[in-house]
């Protein structure tokens, strides 16, 4: 039997966490002393202490070597968690690889000594009525998985019922109070006579006096980006932001290098 000190250091980890490990059930000690509530491990759990160990350096969860140790087929359990962290580590080398590339670019612009502007106008925005419907971007995170949540049921609901709608595909974003999270909104034109239905609600979107208006080209990892940049400008620019951004898409079909999107910012009626 090995002291807890003793079994820490074989597993290379802390006594801390061979304590949270007892505490949470994942690796109980195979005696704890009635007295003096000293723990002792059995040589055989070092086997699972060793796997905790592993999967950590992975950076897998707790729960992922639960899972494990607790599976009648570890081998099989070991195998879905492993390709879970694959596809997790996957997806974050593309963020990354997305996130690198955009600060390669600002020192590009650095170095080039200015800023690369957007073309900024000011205009007013035609009220307009849309089919729409809405999800939650919890903390206005992943915005594009809440999109791509909604616009998909959306389209079929519309296609389905018949309805007369519209290109260009508009979408903004509201603020919920109280909270830090983003209420996503995607819709299209509502043509003829507007209908409320199973999937979309009819929404008025009111005119505005005027906003600050820029084209963006190019794929939709780049938007942010891009609204980042025209923000900047309209800043520089003195004006004041009045009301929820919106994005049009004036071009939204082939390949996404080819789409353009309109990026609306609603400002205050003496700017500029």
């Amino acid at each position: 039997m090995y002291t807890i000190g003793e079994f820490a250091a074989l597993g290379r980890v802390s006594v801390r966490m061979l304590r949270h490990y007892d505490a949470i059930g994942l690796l109980v000690p195979a005696d704890v002393d009635a007295r003096t509530g000293y723990r002792r491990y059995a040589p055989q759990q070092l086997a699972p202490l060793l796997r905790i160990a592993q999967l950590r350096d992975l950076g897998c969860g707790l729960d992922d070597a639960a899972e494990v140790l607790r599976s009648a087929d570890e081998r099989d359990a070991l195998r879905r968690v492993l390709e879970r962290r694959r596809a997790d580590l996957l997806a974050s080398l593309a963020v990354e690889s997305a996130r690198l590339a955009r600060v390669d670019e600002q020192l590009r612009d650095l170095e080039e000594g200015e800023h690369k502007m957007t073309t900024v106008t000011y205009r007013r925005l035609e009220p307009v009525t849309v089919y729409a419907a809405s999800g939650v971007a919890p903390g206005g995170e992943n915005i594009p998985a809440t999109i791509d949540s909604i616009l998909p049921p959306l389209q079929a609901a519309l296609e389905a019922s018949g309805v007369d709608y519209r290109e260009p595909g508009i979408f903004w974003y509201d603020a919920i109070e109280g909270t830090e999270d983003l209420r996503v909104w995607v819709s299209w034109i509502a043509g003829g006579d507007p209908v409320p239905g199973d999937g979309w609600e009819v929404v008025a979107l009111p005119g505005v006096e005027r906003a600050a208006v820029s084209e963006y080209r190019g794929e939709m990892a780049g938007i942010g980006e891009a609204w980042h940049r025209f923000m900047q400008d309209v800043v520089g620019d003195g004006a004041t932001f009045a009301g929820p951004c919106r994005e049009v898409y004036l071009q939204a079909d082939g390949p996404q290098s080819t789409w353009v999107t309109e990026l609306q910012q609603p400002v205050a009626s003496g700017s500029r």
